[in-house]
């Protein structure tokens, strides 16, 4: 989906479309670390940014959805967070900082894409990406069926250069209680999260 179409798709939700929470893995990951500086990469309607922003990170959401992006900042919260309308392909920090997070963006260069945002990423900072894996889509599970677009442990894993020590990259099955969306239904997918640390 385009710009264009997730604009369409945000403005006609009932006050956003993803669950206010971000996904469970998430929150286990970023919970355990100390508050610094993070950027959200496709924050959408701002759940993971609003999270890490109320736990004390300064925090920006980057997202080329200008509806999306206002619908994250009417949000409580929001005027906490910096938010940028910005495609991932374009978008330059002013700094590195110390936690990057990626949850759902699957593009035709994923690859590409997850070396570019690791770049933002300090010495001693962490990464964290999560999507729907190629599996999910034998699954069953809710998200894309294009499986050029989807994750895989090798993909995310193979992103990343020597600097980046990986302490977690695993296929993840997100439960029926770990809503995805804003209405509260979701069905059990078949995710990859990858929970790295630049190390150099």
């Amino acid at each position: 989906m385009d710009a264009t179409q997730w604009d369409e798709r945000y403005r006609a939700s009932a006050g956003g479309v993803w669950a206010t929470q971000p996904p469970a893995v998430v929150r286990e990951i970023a919970g355990a670390l100390p508050p610094g500086s993070a950027i959200d990469v496709a924050t959408g309607d701002g759940r993971t940014a609003l999270w890490l922003a109320q736990r004390g990170w300064e925090t920006t959401g980057v997202d080329f959805s200008s509806a999306g992006l206002a619908l994250a900042a009417a949000r409580p919260g929001g005027d906490a967070v910096s938010w940028v309308r910005a495609d991932v392909h374009e978008f330059e920090p002013a700094a590195s900082v110390d936690l990057v997070v990626s949850c759902y963006l699957h593009l035709d260069d994923n690859a590409a894409a997850i070396a570019r945002i690791a770049e933002w990423v300090a010495p001693g900072g962490t990464l964290i990406v999560l999507g729907h894996d190629v599996d999910n889509i034998a699954a069953g599970g809710h998200g894309p069926s294009d499986p050029a677009i989807l994750y895989t442990p090798e993909l995310l894993r193979g992103a990343l250069d020597d600097r980046f020590g990986v302490e977690r990259c695993e296929q993840v099955t997100r439960g029926s209680a770990d809503s995805e969306l804003r209405d509260g239904h979701t069905s059990p997918a078949t995710d990859t999260v990858l929970h790295a640390v630049r190390v150099r």
